[in-house]
């Protein structure tokens, strides 16, 4: 079954090791608290979890349409058949 997931940030989230509840006792050190990692929310990191940058290409794409991208990294529109709320 093939499903289509609709992604619709064009940034990672970040999220700083020191604000993540099961790390706050346990890191003492300020540099490793402020810490960041860049989780992937676009949907074409190669390296998911993690963002690799790939968001970038996102940057273009007019709001209202959708969008996929195939093996090739090419950008594709696709004919919206539904409304978002």
């Amino acid at each position: 079954m093939t499903r289509l997931v609709r992604h619709d940030a064009k940034k990672p989230y970040v999220v700083k090791l020191g604000d993540i509840e099961a790390f706050k006792n346990i890191i003492t050190d300020e540099k490793v608290k402020n810490l960041s990692i860049h989780m992937c929310a676009c949907g074409l990191s190669n390296h998911k979890p993690f963002c690799d940058g790939s968001h970038l290409k996102t940057q273009t794409e007019e709001e209202g349409k959708v969008y996929f991208y195939d093996e090739k990294d090419e950008r594709h529109e696709l004919p919206v058949k539904y409304k978002s709320d």
